[in-house]
């Protein structure tokens, strides 16, 4: 992916420098996310305790700095507004995530705000695929109140580092005032906040971030059962998110790899190699392949061959819950 920190170049008549627009462009094209957000729904209105919140903070993210004149005595200051309601925005400076820039260096950012509270009908296509939690579209439906936690400044971080920012936020916020539902838009995810607790817990880190979606084929003619599997949410971290387009396998186990080379990208980077081989032994390999998504939303995938007489081919087809 094009830098997003390199100095700018020549500029275009809107006042773009062709570089950036290039940068976001291929962006775009990739599924990058250059802000990532997170909704955390609750049934009642939410009552933050700041000295718990700025605590858990400081412990989940570290050093926490922001405007001279409101710093605490154990360093940890927050910017927000000077009336303090329980519904004004909170901005975090985290000095352990120190992001470079083309002309210095600035902390990776956090905002916890509060936002109007969608229907549950906007959340649609994550309930259909929220095969982890089947109250969820009833859970969603109760909840009124709605607050968004999103990074700034933080997209020139390794995924790996982002996501370890936004997932210490995250539990910072939800062990200071639980929600109901979180919802990661980036993977369109819906998550019972406990679950989600106890995934971090045992070192599932994607577990909000990445999405395993599952999809019957229909109106291709093909006869067969014919299905498609795939990742949600790597992508937008700057990591190619991982697609199977079979026929006749068992999902469990198509889902498993599909999980397995998910996390592996995470943990390793976009390393594997078109025509390269994954698979669980020596006996059983998928050929890889980088292609666009078969399912919306537009980004990179790691197409994965499970070989003849299984593997689906590259067209697109009308898909079914």
């Amino acid at each position: 992916m094009t830098n997003p920190h390199e100095p700018e170049a020549e500029q275009t008549g809107d006042g773009m420098n062709t570089e950036t627009e290039a940068m976001l462009a291929a962006e775009k094209d990739f599924g990058f996310a250059r802000v990532y957000t997170i909704e955390l729904k609750y049934k009642e209105k939410p009552d933050f305790s700041r000295k718990r919140l700025y605590e858990k903070m400081q412990l989940y993210t570290g050093t926490i700095e922001q405007p001279e004149e409101q710093k605490l005595e154990d360093r940890l200051v927050v910017w927000e507004p000077s009336d303090r309601s329980e519904t004004d925005m909170l901005h975090f400076f985290h000095l352990n995530y120190p992001v470079k820039f083309a002309d210095g260096e600035m902390p990776a950012q956090t905002s916890l705000m509060p936002m109007p509270s969608r229907p549950a009908e906007e959340y649609e296509t994550a309930i259909q695929q929220a095969w982890h939690w089947a109250d969820a579209g009833a859970v969603v439906a109760q909840c009124r109140y709605s607050v968004r936690l999103i990074d700034m400044m933080a997209s020139g971080l390794a995924p790996q580092d982002r996501l370890r920012l936004l997932t210490g936020a995250l539990r910072a916020v939800l062990e200071t005032a639980p929600c109901d539902a979180v919802y990661f838009r980036e993977s369109d995810k819906l998550l019972e906040p406990g679950d989600y607790l106890t995934a971090i817990e045992a070192g599932g880190i994607l577990y909000g971030a990445m999405n395993v979606r599952f999809y019957n084929v229909e109106g291709t003619g093909s006869g067969r059962n014919e299905m498609l599997m795939d990742t949600l949410g790597l992508a937008a971290l700057g990591i190619p998110d991982v697609q199977c387009h079979f026929f006749d396998l068992e999902p469990t186990g198509v889902a498993q790899q599909v999980t397995n080379l998910g996390y592996y990208l995470f943990d390793s980077g976009d390393v594997i190699q078109d025509g390269e081989t994954f698979g669980p032994t020596e006996d059983v390999r998928w050929r890889c392949e980088h292609q666009y998504a078969l399912s919306p939303p537009h980004r990179l995938v790691l197409d994965i061959d499970p070989g003849q007489p299984y593997y689906a081919g590259h067209h697109k087809a009308p898909v079914e819950e």
